[in-house]
C-alpha cells in the first residue's frame, strides 16, 4: 500500500507539472540547460526608442529547432524588468540575466510542432500600457521561448535578453555631446601581393562584404543617406583601415582567389571600385582617423625581434589613406584594438601618433569615460565610454544571444540613451561611442540606428560634439598602463609561438634586402620587394582573427610569401649526365634570377665526395637575368657520381631548389694517377725481374750445353 501510494502521489506531480507547462501562464520557464533545443533570432524590433505617443511594441524572428528531437507546443512572449537607474545596474544587465517579472504579454503561439532543422517565424505584438511601460528609463526586455522537447517536459528552450528605451524627455535637460567613431574595417585577406602580378586572396568573401547588402557596403550606404543631416553626421568620425583600402584599390585593378587547382580570377572586380569610390564621396572633407594597418595588435609587434620598426609601419599610412581617399586623416590620431603597453606606445609615439582612442580600462584606475590622459610614452589617451561600446560589441550569455549584431545594435542604442538622459545620472563630459573594429551590423539596423540617434537630437537629448573638440580637451592626469604588450583583448591573442616565427620571417627577409641591390635597367627599390613580407607580418597579428587558427592560417601565409620571394632565385643544372673530359673539366650551371632586382648569390656544393672544388665567389646576378657558370672542380675517381648545387644569399637564407648535377669522369685525378704510376711502376720492376731470371736461366743452359761429354 505504502508503494501504491508513493507512485499516486508521483503521478499527480508530473501531471501537475504537465499541466503547468502546457498552460503557458506560468512564470518563465527555468533557462535552458544544454542540450541546445531552439535557436531564436531576433530580425526586427518597432519602435527602437519607445514613446509614449507609441502604442504597440512589435518583435519579430524567428525559432529553428537546432536539437535531435521534436519540440512541440512552442510558444513566445514578451517579458519586461525594473527600470535600470545606475550605470552599475545597467552593466550588470548586459552581463547576466536581469530578472524580468515587472510585466509580461500574453502567450502568442510559434509553432505546434517543429521536427530538427525545421524553422517557423515569430511575431508578437503587445501593448506598452500591458507591460507597464509608463515612466522614462532604459528597461531590460527578454523574449522568451518555451517550448516541450520529445521525451520531456515544457522548459525555456530560447530567450534573447534586449533593452528598450522608453522616452519623455523634459525641455530643461541640457543635450549630451556625442561624438560616433564609425569603422571602415575587415579581415585581412590578402596572401600574396607579387611585384608584377595581380594580388591573391585566400577567398572572395571581402567581394561579398562590397557588393549591395554586405557588410561593408551597408557601413558606407547607411551613413550616405544621413550626410545632408549635419546632427547626424556631424557627429560621425570615419575610422579605416589602410591594408583594407590598399587590398579594395587592388581589387579594381584585377585579383586573384586561391582556390584547390590554384589561383582562379577574382569576381568582385566592378563592386570594389563601386565601394572605393562611393566611400572617397562618403568622407570627402570630413573626419578620417586611422586604425593600424591590418588591425594589427601593436603589443605583439613591439615583441617580434627584427630590426624594422614594424609598429612605425602599422601606425604611420597617412599617405596611403591620402593616396587612396583623397582626404587628410587626423594626424596622429590613432584607435587600436587590444591592449596597449609602454613599449608599443613609444615605438607608435616615434612614429608621430600623439593620440590614442582607446578603453579607459587600460588606462589604470583614476581613468574614466571620455577622458584624456598622459601615458608614460608621452601619447595622449582618450578613453571612449565603455558602457556603450560593450553593449554594441555584444556580450554572450547562457540564456541569450546577446552578440547578435541586431540585438547588440539596440543594446548600444540604449546605453546612449541612458547616457542621454534616461538613467538618474547626468553624462559629465562628451560621449564618444566606439562600435567594435568588426561591426557587422546590416543596413536596415545601421539605418535604425542612424534614425534613432536623429531623434534623440530631434529630442534635444543629443548634440553633435565633432572629435576634434573631444581631441582639444586638455589631458586631466597621467594614466599608467594596465596592458601589457601582445595581451590583445580582442579576438584571439598571438601566441610565443607565432612571434617566435614572424621573428625568424623578419630575420629572413632582412638578409635577403642585404642581398639585394638597385639595378640599373630596372629601378626597382628592393623594398618595394621586402615591404609585403613586413605588411604580411603585420597582417598575422590582426586582432580580428578569433581563433588560433586563423592566426596560424595568417602567420603560415607570410612565410608562404617569403619562400615565394626566395624561389625566383634558381640554379639549374643540365639534364643529361655531364661527362668530365679531364681530370680538371669544370662544372656548368646556369642561374637565374626572376626579380626585378640584382641579387648576389654563393653557390654550394654538396655530397661531393669524389670532388675537389675551390670556394666559388659569390656570383651578382643581374634583374630578370639567366647566365651560365662554370664552377672548377678537379675529379678524384672515375665512374659516374652526382654532385648537389645550391644557392643561397651571402648570408645563408636558401634560395630556390637544390639542382643535382649527374657526373661521368675518364680522367684519373692526382691520385689516381700516382697510384697508377706506381702500380705500374711495381709491374715494370717485376716484369723485368722475370725477364733478368729467364736470361740467366738460358744462360747458365748454353753454358751447360757447350762443356764436353
Amino acid at each position: 500500500m505504502k508503494k501504491l501510494g508513493a507512485f499516486a502521489l508521483a503521478l499527480v506531480f508530473l501531471i501537475g507539472n504537465a499541466a503547468l507547462g502546457a498552460s503557458g501562464q506560468a512564470a518563465a520557464q527555468p533557462a535552458v540547460r544544454s542540450p541546445e533545443w531552439l535557436r531564436l533570432d531576433i530580425e526586427r524590433m518597432t519602435p527602437r526608442l519607445a514613446t509614449p505617443d507609441e502604442d504597440t511594441l512589435r518583435v519579430t524572428g524567428s525559432v529553428t529547432n537546432v536539437g535531435d528531437r521534436r519540440i512541440s507546443d512552442i510558444v513566445a512572449r514578451l517579458q519586461i524588468g525594473q527600470r535600470q537607474g545606475t550605470e552599475r545596474q545597467l552593466r550588470s544587465t548586459l552581463t547576466g540575466s536581469p530578472a524580468t517579472d515587472a510585466g509580461a504579454s500574453e502567450w502568442s503561439e510559434v509553432a505546434t510542432t517543429l521536427e530538427p532543422g525545421q524553422s517557423a517565424e515569430l511575431s508578437i505584438e503587445v501593448p506598452l500600457a500591458e507591460l507597464g511601460l509608463s515612466a522614462p528609463g532604459v528597461y531590460p526586455l527578454l523574449v522568451n521561448v518555451n517550448g516541450t522537447p520529445a521525451y520531456g517536459g515544457a522548459a525555456r528552450l530560447a530567450a534573447v535578453n534586449l533593452l528598450l528605451p522608453v522616452i519623455d524627455p523634459p525641455a530643461e535637460t541640457p543635450p549630451v555631446a556625442v561624438s560616433v567613431l564609425w569603422p571602415i574595417t575587415s579581415a585581412p585577406k590578402l596572401v600574396a601581393d607579387p611585384h608584377d602580378g595581380p594580388v591573391v586572396l585566400a577567398d572572395d568573401r571581402l567581394a561579398e562584404e562590397l557588393a549591395p547588402g554586405g557588410r561593408l557596403d551597408a557601413l558606407v550606404t547607411a551613413a550616405s543617406a544621413y550626410r545632408d543631416n549635419p546632427d547626424v553626421f556631424g557627429s560621425l568620425c570615419f575610422a579605416v583601415d589602410p591594408d583594407l583600402l590598399e587590398t579594395v584599390a587592388a581589387m579594381a585593378e584585377g585579383y586573384q582567389v586561391q582556390s584547390p587547382t590554384g589561383p582562379v580570377q577574382g569576381s568582385g572586380r566592378e563592386q570594389a571600385a563601386r565601394w572605393l569610390q562611393a566611400l572617397r564621396e562618403l568622407v570627402s572633407g570630413h573626419c578620417v582617423v586611422q586604425i593600424p594597418y591590418a588591425d594589427a595588435d601593436l603589443g605583439a609587434l613591439s615583441k617580434v625581434s627584427t630590426r624594422t620598426d614594424l609598429v612605425a609601419d602599422a601606425v604611420n599610412n597617412s599617405a596611403a589613406i591620402l593616396n587612396l581617399l583623397r582626404v587628410q586623416p587626423r594626424a596622429g590620431v590613432l584607435w587600436p584594438n587590444g591592449s596597449l603597453g609602454d613599449a608599443a606606445l613609444r615605438s607608435a609615439a616615434g612614429a608621430g601618433t600623439t593620440t590614442v582612442l582607446t578603453d579607459p580600462a587600460q588606462l589604470g584606475a583614476n581613468a574614466s569615460d571620455s577622458t584624456a590622459m598622459t601615458t608614460t610614452a608621452g601619447v595622449n589617451a582618450l578613453g571612449y565610454d565603455s558602457l556603450v561600446a560593450s553593449a554594441f560589441a555584444g556580450t554572450a550569455r547562457a540564456d541569450s544571444v546577446a552578440n547578435q549584431p541586431n540585438v547588440a545594435t539596440q543594446n548600444g542604442l540604449a546605453t546612449l540613451a541612458f547616457r542621454a538622459g534616461l538613467g538618474d545620472e547626468t553624462a559629465e563630459a562628451p560621449v564618444l561611442v566606439a562600435p567594435p573594429h568588426g561591426w557587422d551590423a546590416s543596413e536596415p539596423e545601421l539605418h535604425s540606428l542612424l534614425g534613432s540617434l536623429a531623434r534623440l537630437h530631434e529630442e534635444r537629448m543629443l548634440t553633435p560634439a565633432p572629435l576634434d573638440d573631444l581631441l582639444a580637451t586638455p589631458a586631466g592626469g597621467n594614466a599608467v598602463l594596465d596592458g601589457a604588450d601582445g595581451a590583445d583583448l580582442a579576438g584571439s591573442p598571438v601566441s610565443d609561438e607565432v612571434v617566435a616565427g614572424l621573428s625568424d620571417i623578419e630575420a629572413t627577409a632582412a638578409d635577403l634586402q642585404r642581398a639585394m641591390s638597385v639595378d640599373p635597367t630596372r629601378q626597382v627599390q628592393p623594398i618595394s620587394l621586402i615591404q609585403p613580407l613586413h605588411n604580411a607580418v603585420l597582417r598575422a597579428t590582426s586582432t580580428a582573427w578569433d581563433s588560433p587558427f586563423e592566426r596560424t592560417a595568417a602567420a603560415t601565409a607570410a612565410r608562404t610569401q617569403l619562400e615565394s620571394l626566395g624561389n625566383q632565385v634558381t640554379v639549374t643544372t643540365p639534364s643529361q649526365p655531364v661527362s668530365l673530359a679531364s681530370g680538371s673539366s669544370p662544372l656548368p650551371v646556369t642561374l637565374s634570377n626572376a626579380l626585378p632586382v640584382a641579387v648576389t648569390v654563393r653557390i654550394n656544393l654538396d655530397n661531393s665526395a669524389g670532388l675537389r672544388t675551390d670556394r666559388v665567389q659569390d656570383t651578382p646576378l643581374a634583374a630578370n637575368s639567366r647566365v651560365g657558370r662554370l664552377i672548377p672542380a678537379e675529379a678524384l675517381r672515375s665512374g659516374r657520381f652526382s654532385v648537389d648545387v645550391s644557392l643561397t644569399t651571402p648570408g645563408g637564407t636558401e634560395l630556390g631548389t637544390p639542382a643535382r648535377l649527374e657526373l661521368t669522369s675518364n680522367e684519373f685525378g692526382v691520385v689516381t694517377v700516382v697510384l697508377t704510376a706506381t702500380a705500374a711502376g711495381a709491374l715494370f720492376l717485376l716484369g723485368g725481374r722475370r725477364i733478368y731470371r729467364r736470361v740467366r736461366q738460358r744462360g747458365q743452359e748454353g753454358q751447360a750445353g757447350s762443356r764436353p761429354k
